[in-house]
């Protein structure tokens, strides 16, 4: 059950004490916006994007109003996908899986599909610390990914989940691009939120393949991008990672020093999973028990 197009946007202008003549402006006559509001006509996009601007509200706050306040299917599923702040938030990961298995029994969509393939690619690394086993999956989204002449929010969140299952020089060329591709749109926050979580996941990259000097100086970028854009709930993992590329670079007290505030930050915030994750991080790739 949901709300027809008319009724959301006759409830949302009565709300805000608008008249039909104001939402109609100068594009579309009272007597037409009037149509549209009692369903006996469907506006054209054009005519339904000047409703919204003149209504003040965005294509996603319009839909969760018109199917009840909530979110269900793809919606719920890319939702869910945007809220992971981190790439090592299994359990959360697991729990899409299962959504985007159910979603994809009854419908075919590429992005669901790429979601699931990348959660499951992540899941295998940090529950198996099998990247053989996890490969197969971020190649499949790659493959796909990798065509597009742009990349937009929901490309760029997929590709910083798996560009660092590839070699260095391919995983830095693909980070470039992304970053490219962030500045263009960089005035739409969930883009430019996204420079902080490519930093911290270039840096894994960078320590996966022994280049700590360079990761040290990525994670560093990637705590100052965390501060500019109050990034607090992965500010965490990007000192951690500095702290095992310290470690590796003979500093280890510096190292051990950034880790402490890692988990500092991190038990401040709740963030118990996230501890429990980089801590096996610094464990397989320092040898040190914090």
């Amino acid at each position: 059950m949901a709300y027809q197009l008319g009724e959301v946007v006759k409830k949302i202008r009565q709300s805000k004490r608008y008249t039909q003549k104001y939402v109609s402006g100068n594009q579309m006559s009272r007597t037409t916006f009037s149509k549209i509001e009692a369903g006996e006509m469907q506006p054209t996009v054009g005519k339904f994007m000047h409703i919204l601007e003149r209504l003040d509200i965005t294509y996603e706050e319009f839909k969760y109003i018109e199917n009840m306040y909530t979110l269900n299917g793809k919606d719920e599923i890319m939702f869910d996908f945007f809220q992971i702040s981190t790439n090592v938030e299994v359990k959360d990961m697991e729990m899409l899986i299962d959504k985007c298995s159910d979603f994809l029994d009854n419908y075919s969509d590429s992005i669901v599909d790429d979601i699931r393939s990348v959660c499951k690619a992540l899941v295998l690394v940090h529950l198996q610390n099998s990247f053989e086993e996890a490969y197969p999956f971020a190649e499949k989204v790659w493959k796909r990914l990798s065509q597009l002449d742009n990349w937009y929010s929901t490309e760029l969140k997929l590709i910083n989940n798996i560009f660092f299952f590839f070699p260095l020089e391919t995983g830095i060329s693909i980070v470039e691009r992304a970053l490219r591709e962030i500045d263009r749109f960089s005035y739409f926050n969930q883009n430019k939120e996204l420079k902080a979580a490519y930093l911290i996941n270039m840096t894994l990259l960078l320590i996966n393949n022994e280049q700590f000097a360079e990761a040290n100086n990525c994670a560093e970028k990637a705590i100052q991008e965390c501060i500019v854009t109050k990034r607090y709930e992965v500010i965490s993992l990007a000192f951690a990672r500095k702290g095992i590329a310290l470690i590796n670079l003979g500093k280890e007290e510096q190292g051990i020093s950034a880790i402490r505030k890692a988990i500092q930050i991190s038990s401040a915030l709740g963030q118990t999973g996230l501890i429990e994750s980089f801590k096996g991080e610094i464990r397989e790739k320092t040898k040190i028990s914090i």
